[in-house]
């Protein structure tokens, strides 16, 4: 997915890492199960987050066991299983419609090497979404809030707050869907609303300079088209990006502060989610207004 929601690991206490590690290897587990293989390919730390978060609200427990993988097939990873939660479940599904989704968006409005990406990976993503077995109302407000978002974009306004509160709509949606209480729902709406206006913020100015290049809509750019020098942005419009970076993430933060953690539940998923939100997301809004985020993951590829 993204990349810009991730923990700020040297905080993290051993167990919190260890806990951190086997949620990831849950989930990618899970994604094997519910969707196929190929669905791991799009397994993020942005899917974990929301794993984490639910995990903190609902106060779900499970094992934390050692198991094989293809990546790791003599000593294995250890791995999150849970006990009578559909979580990690859920997550995967989400996981599968959301990538079916942007690569549709790419197939539409992207050129060269990522359109022909997008037409060669959408049937694999088509088949992981249908096998994922998430509800139609679920699937249907994915697709409108996109489709919405898509045609927004087109539109080409000067303004960034339009576009990123469609996208912070639709993971509030993502986030609280059909958790049982209201206030339960209220919180996590929050928090995922907070996360989708930082993530489409974070990765529309880390993608300044590529879009710069080739043309493309960046309601970022659009806005600071006068104080971007074709590389990167000056020190005002570094200054008025991360205040509103800061303001979407004291959304999400004052939300996880009204979590209830419950008796008996396990408190890592919540000081992960904190230590996340506190500390991994503004580092990572630092590095993208540097311009090493974009860097970083080219040299990983």
């Amino acid at each position: 997915m993204f990349g810009y929601v991730k923990a700020y690991t040297p905080e993290l206490k051993v167990r919190e890492s260890d806990y951190y590690r086997a949620v990831y290897c849950g989930l990618c587990r899970a994604m094997k199960s519910r969707c196929g293989f190929n669905s791991t390919l799009s397994l993020s730390y942005d899917i974990v987050f929301l794993a984490l978060v639910r995990l903190a609200i609902t106060g779900a427990s499970g094992n934390i066991k050692r198991m094989r993988c293809p990546m790791h097939p003599v000593r294995g990873k250890p791995a999150l299983t849970l006990v009578n939660s559909d979580v990690l479940d859920y997550c995967a599904g989400v996981a599968a419609l959301l990538t079916e989704g942007k690569l549709k968006d790419d197939r539409l409005d992207e050129r060269g090497v990522k359109r022909i990406r997008a037409r060669l990976l959408l049937p694999a993503a088509r088949r992981a979404s249908k096998r994922a077995g998430c509800s139609d109302d679920l699937r249907d407000t994915i697709r409108r809030y996109l489709s919405e978002l898509n045609e927004t974009e087109n539109s080409r306004p000067e303004s960034v707050d339009v576009c990123a509160d469609i996208f912070g709509r639709l993971l509030g949606e993502i986030f609280a869907y059909r958790l049982p209480c209201d206030r339960d729902r209220r919180i996590a709406y929050e928090i995922g609303r907070g996360a989708g206006r930082f993530i489409y913020v974070a990765d529309a100015a880390d993608d300044a300079t590529e879009d710069a290049a080739a043309g493309r809509y960046n309601p970022v750019l659009s806005l600071w088209r006068d104080h971007f020098d074709g590389e990167k942005f000056d020190d005002h419009a570094k200054e008025a990006i991360m205040t509103a970076l800061q303001l979407d993430l004291s959304v999400a933060a004052m939300a996880v502060e009204l979590i209830d953690t419950q008796t008996g539940t396990p408190p890592e998923p919540l000081s992960i989610v904190k230590n996340i939100v506190y500390l991994g997301m503004p580092a990572a809004a630092k590095a993208v207004l540097s311009g090493k985020a974009k860097n970083k993951r080219r040299a990983q590829k």
